[in-house]
């Protein structure tokens, strides 16, 4: 949406728009291209189809008014095919007004070539020709999908045309002439309260559209939003046990598609029990965000996973990473947690254990991603056993 805001879309539907122009004008720019790239561009290809059948007339000239069918060949050949080059051009061609004003130029001279067969027809006593106005009329102010105010000028030219070429010369009786005027003027009268209701309604359907494309996108950030939120551990702010799950296959199916190795490094904060009976639960929440912190601060957020596995646990899975480089990985995050000299309650500084496994993916079965943590996991246990404040592997 443009830097118009919802609020100001509702209120101009409310208060409408009678001069079919909205008060916000980057609003009404933005309006000008959607109308001409979906809806007056659409109309030029119709409009060189009916140039294409006005220029076929010449057949129905030969049998009318064979007198006059050298003009006649002339005068439409000189406007259809020049008109039919610019229709193209405009089609193709970027927006600009001019688009407009040359439409409206080649309904005008089409219809001005109509009025001069019928003022030449008139002469020879036949006012066939005059009838055709109402056609150019019709196809200004509906199929050629003018914008309101070109379509009402346009229509206006016509009929002052007409009335210039065909009433003052009297080629035509009075009465004919003032019949076919009536006639000119009620039919665009209908033609142009068409044309306004269209283009009105086209305004109305075009604010309608960005407000429930705003609404579709606020949802859809609230979804992002709310997903997000479901996979985070709100009290880290690192990924939950839920994401993992959802994450672990994915990275699993990527390690098998590749041949690359696929680290698992499970890390446990030493009697951290202890730690929770002695200085408080609060404290220990306190002591859970700081080591998530630092761990957080150590990964490789582009590609590592690092999440809460449970209660004083984490779990840290690297694509790419072969168990030399988890191993060192894993002794950068031990050293980093105890070098920031957290004093224990029952003595000594807070430190972490971890637990590092890994391998190739040679199959997608679960039960093989299961085994990959569960040897990590015997890795952690091992780095307990062997005294805490360690990094331990284990064979597969």
């Amino acid at each position: 949406m443009n830097d118009c805001t919802t609020d100001q879309i509702k209120a101009t539907l409310d208060h409408g728009f009678k001069r079919l122009a909205f008060p916000d004008a980057s609003l009404e720019k933005q309006y000008q291209r959607f109308f001409f790239d979906h809806y007056f561009r659409a109309a030029l290809f119709p409009l060189i189809v009916g140039l294409a059948f006005y220029l076929g007339f010449i057949l129905a000239d030969s049998l009318i008014i064979p007198q006059l069918l050298d003009k006649s060949i002339l005068l439409r050949s000189t406007i259809a095919i020049p008109g039919a080059l610019f229709l193209c051009l405009l089609k193709w061609g970027p927006h600009t007004r001019w688009q407009y004003i040359m439409a409206t130029i080649v309904l005008c001279l089409i219809n001005a070539s109509i009025v001069f067969l019928g003022y030449w027809a008139a002469k020879q006593g036949q006012h066939y020709y005059q009838s055709g106005t109402l056609l150019v009329i019709m196809l200004g102010c509906t199929l050629a999908r003018l914008p309101f105010m070109y379509a009402l000028i346009s229509t206006t030219l016509m009929i002052l045309s007409y009335g210039l070429i065909i009433g003052i010369p009297q080629a035509s009786p009075p009465d004919i002439f003032m019949n076919n005027l009536f006639i000119f003027f009620g039919v665009a009268f209908f033609g142009l309260v068409s044309n306004y209701q269209v283009n009105y309604g086209l305004r109305r359907s075009y604010l309608q559209s960005l407000l429930l494309n705003a609404e579709n996108q606020s949802l859809y950030q609230e979804k992002q939003r709310f997903e997000h939120i479901s996979h985070m551990d709100q009290l880290t702010s690192l990924y939950n046990r839920r994401f993992l799950d959802e994450r672990y296959p994915e990275l699993w199916q990527q390690a098998f598609n590749d041949s690359s190795n696929l680290s698992v490094l499970m890390i446990d904060i030493d009697r951290f029990k202890e730690f929770n009976d002695l200085a408080g639960h609060h404290k220990g929440d306190e002591i859970l965000v700081e080591v998530a912190t630092t761990l957080k601060e150590s990964v490789r957020s582009s590609t590592d996973l690092l999440a809460r596995y449970g209660g004083e646990e984490f779990i840290l899975i690297c694509p790419n990473t072969t168990l030399d480089h988890a191993m060192m990985l894993g002794e950068k995050l031990r050293r980093q947690v105890y070098n920031q000299t957290i004093a224990h309650p029952a003595g000594g500084m807070l430190s972490i254990s971890i637990g590092v496994a890994s391998t190739i993916p040679s199959d997608l079965e679960r039960r093989e991603q299961e085994h990959l943590q569960k040897i990590a996991d015997q890795a952690l246990y091992q780095a307990k056993l062997n005294g805490r404040n360690r990094v331990e592997s284990v064979d597969p």
